[in-house]
């Protein structure tokens, strides 16, 4: 009971994470074959834009996140993909120190400094293509 029940609960998180990649568009038979652009001025066919989907949390090595997008757009018809990458900062972060100097009587200095840090996020776009 408990290995049936460890199966199935794997089986959902496994689903749940294949499924979590976002698409918004129209969906073909599936194709074999997806041609890879990094520039849409470089498509010399005819063509429609079926759909977009983007991946910007989770990746470890951008071939992954590549061969993924390429999967779904398999899946979902396109024959190529135009990848774009773009980097955002998501937050910031301050840190300040400050010091006071007594080494005179009469005179204290004070010395203060502040670093700021972007926190950024890699996120992938892809743009399906449909040839016409």
């Amino acid at each position: 009971m408990k290995k049936s029940l460890l199966i199935v609960l794997i089986g959902f998180v496994f689903s749940n994470t294949i499924n979590a990649q976002k698409y918004f568009g129209k969906s073909y038979a599936p194709t074999q074959k997806v041609d890879e652009y990094y520039d849409v001025n470089d498509i010399e066919k005819k063509y429609e834009v079926m759909g977009k989907t983007e991946l910007g949390q989770g990746f470890r090595s951008l071939e992954k996140v590549q061969r993924k997008i390429t999967d779904l757009a398999k899946l979902k018809g396109a024959d190529a993909v135009v990848f774009n990458m773009e980097e955002e900062t998501i937050s910031n972060s301050q840190s300040n120190t400050g010091s006071v100097n007594h080494k005179k009587k009469d005179r204290s200095t004070f010395n203060s400094s502040t670093v700021t840090t972007d926190i950024k996020q890699k996120k992938v776009y892809a743009t399906f293509i449909k040839y016409k």
